[in-house]
Order: C-alpha cells, then sequence, then structure tokens
C-alpha cells in the first residue's frame, strides 16, 4: 500500500516540473505571442524487486553524486548504484528527499555494464525514478533506516526492454547511531 502511494506521489509532484514550457510546449514564440502550454504528465509503474543485484561490469563509476550533508555521526552513507544492462542509451536518474530539500535528475548516456553512484548520506526517505529514452519510468523508495552504521547498497539494473529491477544489500548488524547515552537494563546495581 506503501508503495502505490509513493508511485502516485511522485507522478504528481513530478507533473509541475514537467509542466514547465520548453521547446515547442508553449512560452513566447518567434512572432512574441504565447503559444497553448501543455502539461505533460507520465505514469511511474513500481520497479521489480529482486534479490540484491550483482555488481555492474565496469570498475568505477561514469559519475558520482553525494547527496545531503551527513551521514549523522557513527553511521554510512546508503550506496544506490544505477547500471545499464543493454544498448548504450541515455538514462534519466531521479532521486528526492523533500524532508532534506535534496532533488538531482542526470540523464547520461550509459554504456552497457557502466554505472551512475549515488551517495545519500541524509536520514531521511528517498524516493527514486529511472527512466530509459523512449521507456516506461519505474519507481521505488528508499528507507531512511538505511543510513545507519551498516554498509549498505541499493543496486538498480536498467535493462533494454524489460522492467527495471532493484535489490538492496545490507550488513544488518545491530546500529547504535546516535549520541544519547542510554541505561543498561541489567536489572541490578
Amino acid at each position: 500500500m506503501r508503495r502505490r502511494a509513493f508511485v502516485a506521489a511522485l507522478a504528481l509532484g513530478s507533473v509541475g516540473c514537467l509542466g514547465r514550457p520548453g521547446p515547442g510546449t508553449g512560452g513566447p514564440t518567434d512572432d512574441g505571442t504565447d503559444a497553448e502550454r501543455t502539461s505533460p504528465t507520465r505514469t511511474v509503474e513500481p520497479a521489480e524487486q529482486e534479490a540484491p543485484q550483482s555488481d555492474p561490469e565496469a570498475e568505477s563509476p561514469d559519475e558520482t553524486y553525494r547527496l545531503g550533508d551527513g551521514p549523522p555521526s557513527g553511521a554510512e552513507a546508503h550506496e544506490l548504484v544505477v547500471y545499464r544492462d543493454g544498448p548504450v542509451r541515455p538514462v534519466t536518474v531521479e532521486v528526492s528527499a523533500p524532508a532534506a530539500d535534496i532533488d538531482i535528475s542526470p540523464t547520461p548516456q550509459l554504456e552497457p555494464g557502466a554505472y551512475l553512484l549515488f551517495e545519500l548520506t541524509e536520514r531521511v526517505d528517498y524516493e527514486v525514478a529511472v527512466h530509459v529514452k523512449g521507456g516506461t519510468w519505474y519507481g521505488f523508495d528508499i528507507a531512511a533506516s538505511y543510513v545507519d552504521c551498516n554498509d549498505s547498497r541499493t543496486t538498480v539494473r536498467v535493462p533494454d526492454s524489460e522492467p527495471v529491477g532493484y535489490g538492496t544489500f545490507t550488513t544488518s548488524m545491530a546500529c547504535s547511531v546516535g549520541t544519547a547515552s542510554e541505561p543498561t537494563a541489567d536489572g541490578g546495581d
């Protein structure tokens, strides 16, 4: 149910961004008149959650994006790896976290096996949407709880014709992120 709400919110939230005039979509024309504005909308399908994906073939990312000013003391950034599993095509990756005023949307050409690395450093919920030019938008969210003491990574495979798939790996050890000390519950003095 939460995923459906995320997908609907992502689609509705993106309409304002996509509704800006661009070439041929409205705004002043050469003769000084205003062309009719159009508001393109898009549908974001849920990405397929799978077992954690293997690492991409490339040894290093084409681009690295560090998002936020964190991580908090004792925490590790969560890595988001987006790799191309198909022929060379432009891939758009939108990563946003409204609670931290984070919003990025690069569209690089990715060779087969090439990848982008996003370091998510703030302990907030992230929304991710991925699109291959001419294809469907796919989305999913990453919980704030992944920015903790564990090494964690979400790997996204972007194929040519299949749905986008993603999987998350974490070391899952107990974390004590924060500085507040808590009394021990050993039952005695």
